[in-house]
């Protein structure tokens, strides 16, 4: 399993949604991370999780046309504390950004909303 840690590349170092800009540092930084995680591939990683997932749904998309692996992403903490804050419909915003998720390609979420999103689907 390769995990693309891209949290490093913030302009705040952390996971998570904490400022409005700066999220990669450029386009290079992700090119240079993407040939790291081509490498991993090929010397047989299974599948691929980029975190924080957020504000890499494009990396999520690359690297799953990319690779053709199993792409997982993890919606960290800072993610999971901006949606209930009682100005939206949280339960919508919530099934909103999975489906970002869903959208970008990824296989699979790793998500705290992982019990709530079930109770949600099932219905």
């Amino acid at each position: 399993m390769t995990d693309v840690a891209l949290a490093p590349y913030t302009s705040h170092g952390q996971d998570g949604i904490l400022d409005a800009a700066g999220y990669v540092q450029n386009d290079r930084t992700v090119a240079t991370l993407l040939k790291q995680v081509l490498s991993h591939a090929e010397a047989g990683a299974d599948m691929v999780m980029v975190k924080p997932g957020m504000p890499y749904l494009d990396v999520v998309r690359r690297l799953k046309d990319e690779l053709r692996v199993p792409t997982f992403a993890y919606q960290v903490s800072g993610e999971y504390a901006m949606h209930d804050h009682g100005w939206l419909d949280a339960d919508a915003v919530m099934l909103e950004s999975l489906t970002c998720f869903k959208r970008a390609g990824a296989d699979g979420i790793l998500t705290y909303f992982a019990k709530r999103a079930a109770r949600l689907l099932d219905g």
